[in-house]
């Protein structure tokens, strides 16, 4: 497949996979039980007053009328406005978002350098013991670089680490796996039997030869990882207190707040399929005969 003939496919999966997100989170949003207007006035709150909430809100409308209103309000660029906060979802997913992605990029990292050197000597030490079994930017690291404050950015590594250590150890396995897989592969081809009896030395012909070989096929593995991790970003922000997407939807959840959860879905689906988008144009960019291929 060309290049513009993915484009074309994976910008039609978006807005397949965005609509589809949009129609099963209203749905699955509207169906928990409780009453957001109730939460919002309290307990102690008159049925007038809450009926007067409801319809500010418009909650008081049919279903169809509520949801076709939010898909002409997100084609416009607008989530919505949040119920809890009173704030414009799209605003508060601004503040939130990139605490949650450097969470995941950090976890991510990790599990790269974990799992990498763990895959290649599994693989050139296979059947042993090492073998596996079967508010600048929102980025709390960077802004403190920026402002050159290391007190701050010491802080945020040490309340950073335990999350993005939780979160690496659960795709650290299937790097390592992956790794492995590719690295034994390219480690039986005859390119690297050519190398090793040109006398090279056996640690260049692993790293120079075999590793970017081994690399390729992996990239689909961890683009689909670090989609993953945004999603698992929820519970983990929200066991270690990490002020980022994943503990605000939580809270929302927990009130109710319709349009910050449909909003939280919207965006990561997008960015999910965007990071997929980006994996399949990169391996067609390092493989060109991926291309090739597909139009013979």
């Amino acid at each position: 497949m060309t290049f513009w003939s993915i484009l074309r496919q994976r910008c039609w999966g978006l807005v397949l996979v965005v609509a589809g997100v949009c129609v099963i989170t209203f749905i699955i949003s509207h169906l928990i039980p409780g009453d957001p207007a109730r939460l919002l006035a309290g307990d102690r709150a008159s049925d007038a007053i809450v009926d007067n909430i409801r319809q500010q809100l418009g909650l008081d409308q049919p279903l169809y009328v509520q949801f076709y209103r939010y898909v002409s309000d997100l084609f416009q660029g607008d989530l919505g406005t949040s119920i809890r906060t009173g704030r414009p979802v799209l605003e508060e997913l601004r503040i939130f978002f990139p605490a949650t992605l450097e969470l995941a990029f950090c976890a991510l990292l990790l599990a790269l350098l974990v799992g990498i050197p763990l895959g290649i000597l599994s693989a050139v030490w296979r059947n042993r013991w090492l073998d596996p079994p079967t508010h600048v930017t929102g980025f709390y690291l960077l802004d403190a670089l920026l402002e050159g404050n290391g007190e701050v950015f010491f802080n945020a590594l040490q309340h950073l680490i335990l999350p993005a250590l939780t979160l690496a150890f659960v795709h650290l396995g299937i790097v390592a796996r992956q790794i492995r897989s590719a690295m034994l592969e390219q480690l039986s081809e005859d390119y690297i039997r050519t190398a090793r009896a040109s006398g090279l030395p056996g640690w260049y012909i692993v790293l120079c030869y075999a590793l970017p070989n081994a690399l390729i096929p992996s990239i689909t593995v961890l683009g689909l990882a670090l989609g993953d991790l945004l999603y698992g970003a929820v519970l983990t922000e929200t066991v270690f207190a990490w002020p980022g997407m994943g503990a605000w939807v939580v809270t929302s959840i927990q009130a109710l707040d319709f349009p910050a959860v449909m909003g939280f879905a919207v965006v990561v689906s997008f960015a999910y399929v965007l990071v997929n988008l980006v994996v399949d144009l990169l391996y067609l960019w390092i493989d060109p005969r991926i291309g090739r291929g597909g139009d013979e």
